[in-house]
């Protein structure tokens, strides 16, 4: 496979990730939320990744003690930390201006980069086998959160089941502090 055929496979699977990443997090944050969906979403929509991270800490914050979460609370750290990291590396990468074109050996690709004067660009090389790394952690950033939402949900019933002739499908109940 060629080396711009890597490249352009590793950073359309970085996109994809991140998106569910992206949504894993929605999704989080709509749960944590006491309002309609169709409210929650129109509250999040318009965030930045950065800007949901941070509510759904928040949010968590808010609505269990620190006692209460017990070792959730460094789950929930560690999640966030994470997250921030991946969004950083996923915009280094697909922000970058790739130069694939360029020959080289097997597995490099050239990138411009702004020198640190700022003054002018230089050709980096750079393996596609950091990028296609990059998609591991992602997916296990993403593995991360379902894990961390699902033991979230358990320890404060936050799910049930609906009643029989219902669709089958989970429904969140809200948790609200007395």
């Amino acid at each position: 496979m060629s080396n711009k055929t890597r490249l352009y496979e590793a950073l359309g699977q970085i996109v994809v990730s991140f998106t569910a990443l992206e949504r894993g997090v929605d999704s989080l944050v709509l749960c944590s939320l006491d309002s309609s969906e169709a409210q929650s979403e129109f509250m999040v929509s318009p965030m930045t990744f950065q800007q949901k991270v941070s509510t759904l800490y928040e949010l968590i914050r808010e609505l269990h003690h620190d006692v209460e979460l017990g070792a959730l609370n460094h789950t929930l750290d560690a999640l966030v930390e994470r997250c921030l990291n991946c969004e950083q590396q996923r915009n280094e990468w697909v922000r970058a201006y790739w130069v694939p074109e360029v020959d080289n050996e097997a597995g490099i690709v050239m990138r411009l980069m702004r020198t640190s004067d700022s003054n002018s660009l230089e050709m980096v090389p750079v393996k596609v086998s950091d990028l296609e790394h990059f998609i591991v952690v992602l997916n296990a950033t993403l593995a991360y959160l379902s894990g961390f939402h699902q033991k979230l949900s358990t320890n404060f019933k936050r799910v049930r089941q609906l009643p029989e002739g219902h669709s089958g499908k989970l429904e969140l109940i809200p948790n609200r502090r007395y």
